[in-house]
């Protein structure tokens, strides 16, 4: 993986694309299966029955919709225990005021999830932690999913630019017609419906 860009697609069908898996496990999250996985090209987390599909690659896509990130901007600082600092989220009026912060929305057919992506130092990634999902693509180069009760987060690691980029997406139910209002601003999970594995 040497890409200078990762990029996230949010769609309502599987990529067209031919996706390799390395590792993967379906959670029970708002009554629907949610299926996580490590990809070759870094993670794809689909949950068929809210018409809801996330890739992101390293790869470079055609899709409408994408976000591109640069792997080689600034970092953040890592909290004192390693682990990336919570928040992040925003300014209030939705626009990220920090560089090596950024913060996707997306809304599917009665879902909404937000995620907030970091950059950090490659010294942040919590190397000796147990993850859900996690595969080794070479030296220091790592693809990780921790499944939480109302979400997800992620470290994609690339040792050639110093970076352990780690994301953390919370999913919402929303009634149907309620998309706009959920994805405006910060779409927060609930912590009362915690992820379930199911295989």
């Amino acid at each position: 993986m040497t890409a200078a860009t990762l990029q996230f697609v949010h769609s309502t069908a599987p990529p067209t694309e031919d996706v390799r898996v390395f590792d993967s496990l379906t959670c029970e999250w708002l009554d629907a299966e949610f299926t996580f996985r490590v990809v070759g090209s870094s993670h794809y987390v689909s949950a068929p029955a809210f018409d809801f599909h996330e890739l992101s690659t390293c790869d470079p896509v055609d899709a409408d919709g994408a976000t591109t990130l640069r792997l080689d901007g600034p970092t953040v600082a890592a909290a004192t225990d390693g682990r990336p600092p919570s928040g992040g989220h925003p300014a209030s009026d939705g626009v990220d005021t920090d560089p090596a912060r950024r913060h996707l929305d997306h809304a599917a057919d009665g879902l909404a999830c937000a995620t907030l992506v970091e950059r950090h130092p490659l010294a942040a990634f919590p190397a000796a932690d147990e993850f859900d999902l996690s595969y080794r693509f070479g030296e220091g180069a790592y693809t990780t999913v921790d499944i939480g009760a109302d979400g997800f987060e992620t470290y994609h690691t690339y040792p050639e630019f110093d970076l352990a980029l780690f994301t953390r997406t919370t999913f919402e139910s929303v009634p149907s017609g309620a998309l706009a209002d959920a994805t405006d601003g910060d779409a927060r999970g609930r912590a009362d419906l915690p992820g379930r594995p199911t295989d």
